[in-house]
C-alpha cells in the first residue's frame, strides 16, 4: 500500500528511514489507506525509537515544522495541529488506548504520547516491576543497626553511604546515584558486608551484573579490594563464589536459572535500556533484591530509553514509592570540588557554559586544559601526535614481547590514556582517528597493511560471544606468544587465573581501537583523557556526552575542539522521550 504524501517527503529528504516508511505502509493498510495521520505518527514513532526514545511527545511537536532545522537542501514538514491529530489518532483502528492496547501497533495515552506497541508493553512491565520491588520491605534485623555503626562510623561524610546501604537491607530495591569518586563501589562493598553479617545472605547468593562485561569485571574487582581493605585483608567470606558476568549473560543463562540469584548487584545501570530492564525485572526472583549503581548524569543507553536517570528523577518525588529507594552520593573522595576535574565536572553537569569555559582557561590548573581543533588538518595532526607520543611507544614495546610475561599481566595498557570523540563516523569521528593512526604506524613500519593481526595492535570486541566468552566492548591488544599471535586481554583471567589469551580465530567481530567512542568508553576509567567533541551543531553533542567523557579522567582531562561546540554541548541537555517517570508517581 502506498504511503501518503508527508511520509513520502521526510523518506525522500533523509528524515526517516525505509523502515519507518515500511511501518507507515502497514498502519496504512490496516486503515485501509484514507487515515493519513496514523501512518506519519507511526512513521514518527519509527524514528523516534531508533535515536533512542520509547515514545513521541505528539503535544511537542504537534502543528511545527519537523525537522525543526532542516538539513541543506531540504523541506521540513508542517505537522498537523494538536488536538485535531490527537483526537484523529484516537478513532484510528490502528491505535489503541493504554488500557485496551492489545492487539493494536500504536497506543496513545493521555498525556498525548505515542508509542510503538512493544515500547509501551516494556514501560509498562519495567513501571510495574519497579512499582511492585519498591512497596515490598524486607524485615530489618535487630543487628543492622550495630553492623551499620561498625562499617560506616560516625564520619558524616558517610551520612549517604550509610543511608543507602540501610535501604539496601530493609527494602527490595535500593538505586545508587553519584558521579566517579563518589563511593558507589565503597558503599556496595560494604552492603555486601552488612547482608551477609545480618545472615540475610551468603556470597554464593550475590551476583555481579553490568552491560558489559569490562564494567562488570572492573566492579568485581573494585568491590574485592574494598572487602579485602575493611575485612582486615581476608575479603568477603567466600567471595570468589561471587558471579560476575554481563547482564545479557546472565539472562542468557536461561531466565528460569536467573531466579536462583537473591541479590543482583547492576553496575553502570544508565546504560540499561528499557529493553533490558524488561528482561531483567521479568527474570527476577520474588525474593530478590535489586541493587542499581549508575550516575543519572551520565549518558543515557544507545538504545531506547533512560531508564536509571527517569527513576532517579520520579524518587525525587513524595508522590513515588521509589522516594526511599533511591539515594544520590554526593561526596567525592576522588576529585576535591575545587580541582579542575571537579569543577569542570559540576559546571558540565549544571549546564553552566561560562563557568564550563572558564574553568578551562585557568592557566595555573594542570589537570584539566583546552586546545583548538576546528578542522579536519588539525584533526590529522593531532592524530599524528597522539601517534607519535602514545600508540607507537606501546605498538613497539608489545613487539619486542616473545611471550606473555605474568609481570605483564598487571600493566594493562588501556588505562593510562584514551582519544574519546563524541562521533564514530565523519570528519572527527574515532572511525577515521583509528584509520589516521594506522596509516601512520604503516608509515614508521610499525604495522604491515598485509598483517591484520600485528603486535600491540588493540582490538575491541563488538558482539557478545558465548563460545569465547568475550564480550561487547571487551579490550585486548595483539601479542607474540611463543611466536603466535594472540590477544590478550588485560581486564579478563582464565579459571585458573591465568592471563587470558585468545587465537584471532576465536574472536568474535571486533575492530581496532586507537580511539573510543564516548558511548564505548562508559564503564571505564583512564589517567588521561583526550576529549573530542566535533562539531558545535551536532546534536549528538550534548552536556551528558561531554560529563561522560570528563569523568572517565583520573588524573587529566583535555578537550580538543571550538569553544562554540562546548558552549553548545554544555547548554544541549539530552531529551528522551518517556512515560516511565509519571508511571512511577
Amino acid at each position: 500500500m502506498s504511503v501518503s504524501n508527508s511520509v513520502e517527503t521526510l523518506l525522500r529528504h533523509g528524515h526517516i528511514g525505509e523502515i519507518d516508511r515500511h511501518l507507515a505502509a502497514l498502519i496504512a493498510d490496516l486503515t485501509g489507506g484514507e487515515d493519513e495521520d496514523a501512518p506519519l505518527a507511526a512513521a514518527l514513532a519509527s524514528r523516534y525509537s531508533r535515536d533512542g526514545h520509547i515514545c513521541i511527545d505528539l503535544k511537542e511537536i504537534a502543528g511545527r515544522h519537523w525537522p525543526e532545522i532542516p538539513g541543506p537542501d531540504s523541506d521540513s514538514l508542517l505537522l498537523p495541529e494538536r488536538e485535531a491529530w490527537l483526537a484523529r489518532l484516537a478513532a484510528s483502528p490502528a491505535v489503541a488506548g493504554p488500557e485496551s492496547a492489545a492487539g493494536r501497533p500504536l497506543v496513545l495515552d493521555a498525556a498525548g504520547r505515542l508509542y510503538l506497541y512493544r515500547m509501551w508493553r516494556r514501560e509498562r512491565s519495567v513501571a510495574a516491576g519497579l512499582r511492585e520491588l519498591a512497596s515490598r520491605e524486607a524485615s530489618e534485623p535487630a543487628e543492622l543497626q550495630t553492623a551499620l555503626d561498625e562499617l560506616f562510623g560516625d564520619d558524616p561524610r558517610n551520612a549517604l553511604p550509610r543511608k543507602a546501604a540501610h535501604a539496601a537491607v530493609s527494602r527490595r530495591l535500593c538505586c545508587i546515584s553519584g558521579g566517579p569518586g563518589t563511593g558507589k563501589t565503597t558503599t556496595v562493598a560494604r552492603i555486601m558486608l552488612a547482608l551477609t553479617r545480618v545472615g540475610q545472605v551468603t556470597a554464593r547468593d550475590i551476583v555481579f551484573a553490568a552491560p558489559t562485561g569490562k564494567a562488570a569485571a572492573r566492579l568485581q574487582e573494585a568491590t574485592r579490594e574494598s572487602l579485602r581493605e575493611m575485612h582486615g585483608g581476608d575479603g568477603l567470606p567466600e567471595e570468589r563464589t561471587v558471579e560476575v558476568g554481563t547482564l545479557h549473560r546472565w539472562l542468557a543463562n536461561g531466565e528460569a536459572e536467573t531466579g536462583t540469584a537473591r541479590v543482583l548487584i547492576v553496575d553502570e545501570a544508565s546504560m540499561v535500556d528499557i529493553e533490558l530492564m524488561s528482561r531483567l525485572m521479568r527474570a527476577l526472583s520474588d525474593s530478590a533484591r535489586l541493587i542499581l549503581l549508575g550516575d543519572a548524569s551520565q549518558l543515557a543507553s544507545v538504545r531506547p530509553g533512560s531508564v536509571f536517570a527517569d527513576l532517579c528523577a520520579a524518587a525525587a518525588s513524595e508522590r513515588s514509592p521509589l522516594r526511599h529507594c533511591v539515594v544520590n552520593l554526593e561526596h567525592n573522595w576522588r576529585f576535591d570540588s575545587n580541582s579542575g576535574i571537579g569543577r569542570l565536572a559540576a559546571a558540565i553537569r549544571g549546564g553552566d557554559s561560562g563557568a564550563t569555559l572558564e574553568a578551562l582557561e585557568q592557566e595555573r590548573e594542570t589537570s584539566i586544559g583546552f586546545e583548538a581543533l576546528d578542522d579536519s588538518a588539525a584533526f590529522e595532526e593531532l592524530a599524528e601526535r597522539f601517534t607519535r607520543e602514545h600508540y607507537a611507544p606501546m605498538v613497539e614495546r608489545f613487539r619486542d614481547l616473545h611471550n606473555v610475561d605474568r609481570q605483564v599481566s598487571g600493566d594493562n595498557p588501556f588505562q593510562r590514556f584514551m582519544a574519546l570523540c563524541a562521533h564514530r563516523e565523519g570528519r572527527f569521528g574515532s572511525g577515521r582517528f583509528n584509520r589516521l593512526v594506522e596509516d601512520r604506524l604503516r608509515t614508521l613500519g610499525l604495522a604491515s597493511a598485509d598483517e591484520e593481526f600485528y603486535a600491540g595492535r588493540p582490538i575491541i570486541v563488538t558482539r557478545n560471544d558465548a563460545r569465547s566468552g568475550l564480550a561487547n566492548g571487551d579490550t585486548g591488544i595483539v601479542v607474540n606468544d611463543d611466536g603466535v599471535a594472540k590477544v590478550w586481554f588485560p581486564d579478563l583471567r582464565d579459571a585458573d587465573g591465568s592471563a587470558r589469551l585468545v587465537t584471532p580465530q576465536r574472536l568474535p567481530p571486533h575492530e581496532s581501537f586507537y580511539a573510543l567512542t564516548v558511548h564505548r568508553s562508559q564503564g571505564s576509567e583512564y589517567d588521561e583523557v583526550a576529549v573530542i567533541p566535533g562539531l558545535a551543531d551536532s546534536p549528538v553533542n550534548t552536556r551528558e556526552l561531554l560529563y561522560t567523557a570528563v569523568t572517565r579522567a583520573r588524573n587529566k582531562v583535555m578537550i580538543h575542539g571550538e569553544r562554540a561546540a562546548l558552549k553548545a554541548a554544555t547548554e544541549r541537555a539530552t531529551s528522551r522521550g518517556s512515560g516511565l517517570k509519571d508511571a512511577l508517581l
